[in-house]
């Protein structure tokens, strides 16, 4: 078994703990990013699946649409976690209550680089199906 770097270490002792607490409500997750960050989610759904070069473009396109949608936050089930070089990959699953009492799931895989206590890239996959329909509800 290959030891990880103390780099690797510290970038997976990161991002386990922003989970963590973004999965407790203490944490935003998206605080992370630095502000110039490039954010791709992949896919062939041209609404969808693009290319954000900043914080505040991926919030405004996708993380705020989505909370106003739902009636409570999303919350992450990891499955796991695992380094590359600068990349932590996560593998998790998004659920929450939209206001008309169906539920948002959604399975992702977030390869997201760090440098220092910062994310600077990401590229995301997710279904994007999934994602599409919650922001076809009407926000509450």
């Amino acid at each position: 078994m290959i030891m990880p770097t103390a780099v690797q270490a510290a970038n997976r002792a990161l991002i386990q703990d922003a989970f963590a607490r973004w999965g407790t409500g203490q944490f935003d997750i998206f605080s992370l990013l630095s502000d110039d960050v490039v954010w791709h989610i992949t896919g062939q759904d041209p609404d969808i699946a693009k290319t954000y070069r900043s914080r505040q473009a991926l919030l405004d396109a996708t993380s705020v649409p989505l909370k106003a949608r739902l009636a409570g936050p999303l919350t992450p089930n990891v499955r796991r976690i695992w380094t590359d070089g600068d990349d932590v990959l996560v593998h998790w699953d998004g659920t929450a209550p939209f206001h008309d009492g169906s539920h948002y799931r959604n399975t992702y895989l977030w390869v997201m680089t760090v440098r220092g206590d910062r994310v600077v890239a990401v590229t995301a996959f997710l279904d994007n199906a999934a994602f599409k329909a919650a922001l076809a509800k009407p926000a509450g």
